[in-house]
């Protein structure tokens, strides 16, 4: 048993070993109010994010605004190659073979890949700075073998409707393999 912590970054941690169990407590968890900082998982578990009543991502905007961009890119790149005359631009005119002077369905793969490659970029850099990574950025908390094989779950004992007897009655009932106090890193 470890004490009660003194720092203001501590974290009372259940570790559990199988999937249904950092489920099923982290259901359990929310659904009793008590303060869940985070769940650490070796792999994605579908669902935990609802577990956790997390909101929905800001990366999935962030992923259709790069594609509208890459289709629009598409769109004023192709015009104006085809010879749209604007105030400051005039594109390059080609009329071969009796071509129509728009030959949209000729633009549908550009239109498709600008969309896709936008898309594709604005996401990966999306995530990092909606995630707040960076290189050489630290881990905050540290637990060991949950990148392995184990899960855990992180309850803020500063937050509100915490009590510790009843967080580590709720870890056991669920199978917690090991339960501690561990502290962010700097």
């Amino acid at each position: 048993m470890h004490a009660q912590p003194t720092t203001p970054s501590t974290f009372l941690v259940g570790i559990f070993t199988e999937e249904d169990q950092i489920m099923s407590v982290t259901h359990a968890a929310t659904d009793a109010g008590m303060p869940v900082h985070d769940t650490y998982t070796p792999y994605a578990v579908h669902g935990l994010d609802h577990a956790q009543k997390l909101p929905r991502s800001k990366v999935t905007f962030i992923a259709f605004f790069g594609g509208a961009c890459g289709f629009l890119t598409a769109g004023l790149l192709q015009t104006y190659t085809q010879g749209i005359a604007t105030p400051f631009l005039s594109g390059w005119p080609l009329v071969i073979g009796g071509k129509p002077f728009l030959p949209f369905p000729a633009f549908v793969p550009v239109f498709f890949e600008l969309t896709v490659l936008f898309a594709g970029l604005s996401t990966a850099v999306g995530m990092f700075a909606v995630n707040g990574l960076f290189p050489g950025k630290k881990a905050k908390l540290h637990i060991d073998g949950v990148t392995n094989d184990r899960f855990a779950i992180a309850i803020d004992p500063k937050g509100k409707n915490y009590d510790e007897a009843k967080v580590r009655g709720l870890f056991a009932a669920h199978g917690a393999s090991e339960v501690a106090f561990i502290g962010e890193s700097a």
